[in-house]
């Protein structure tokens, strides 16, 4: 994938279900807006679901871009363009976004990013066969570049976003007790700052770092 891809995060209220639009009106109306973004120009495809944490959280994943985003990310490894904007493919994806301080010397962020090569590597090759993703990509946020966050020391922070498919939440919290897992995890936690520094009185963040969404493509 050459372009970025946003990520929308938004809080639904419970009455309102895409998922049965024949006899849920607001729920016909948003699937209806998730259909309209095919019309814009250079639309590839994009897919939706609630967070499993908290179903009324949804997560909307567009390739490349609208309006409403939350936060944008160029994804490394490339994966191919249909695994992009077609995440129903696994059963659960995991979205994994740390957030770091700004404050970090030119020589951490260096060795953050290749900590998180790292991490990637101990995951995809150095797990067992059958524990293993069925596939794994990150990238740093780049809109926006930095947010307040309280416990950073510089008041901002900067984010990476991780999208892994499992076979199951159970399968991903089972890998985390694995050598593997805590060799990977263990130095980017030493920066990892905690909490998304959102203000949810404001409608900002509160989502969390982590969550588990089992995506549907808007068809």
């Amino acid at each position: 994938m050459s372009g970025v891809t946003e990520f929308i995060f938004f809080h639904l209220n419970p009455a309102i279900k895409p998922e049965d639009p024949t006899n849920n009106e607001a729920g016909a109306s948003l699937l209806e807006l998730f259909k309209n973004t095919k019309h814009q120009n250079g639309y590839l495809g994009s897919s939706w679901g609630r967070s499993i944490e908290d179903e009324n959280v949804v997560v909307w994943v567009i390739a490349p871009s609208t309006p409403l985003t939350t936060f944008y990310a160029t994804l490394s490894p490339p994966p191919p363009a249909h695994k992009t904007h077609d995440l129903s493919a696994s059963p659960v994806t995991e979205i994994f976004t740390p957030w770091f301080p700004t404050s970090m010397s030119a020589d951490e962020t260096k060795k953050l990013h290749e900590s998180l090569v790292a991490f990637r590597t101990e995951l995809v090759e150095n797990l067992e066969e059958g524990k293993r993703p069925r596939g794994l990509v990150m990238g740093q946020v780049e809109r926006p570049g930095t947010r307040k966050h309280g416990d950073s020391p510089s008041g901002e922070a900067f984010g990476m976003v991780v999208l892994a498919g499992w076979e199951s939440v159970e399968a991903h919290m089972e890998i985390k007790g694995t050598e593997a897992f805590g060799r990977g995890i263990g130095p980017i936690r030493e920066w990892m700052l905690k909490g998304d520094g959102g203000d949810v009185e404001k409608g900002e963040g509160g989502f969390g770092i982590m969550r588990h969404v089992r995506f549907q493509k808007v068809e």
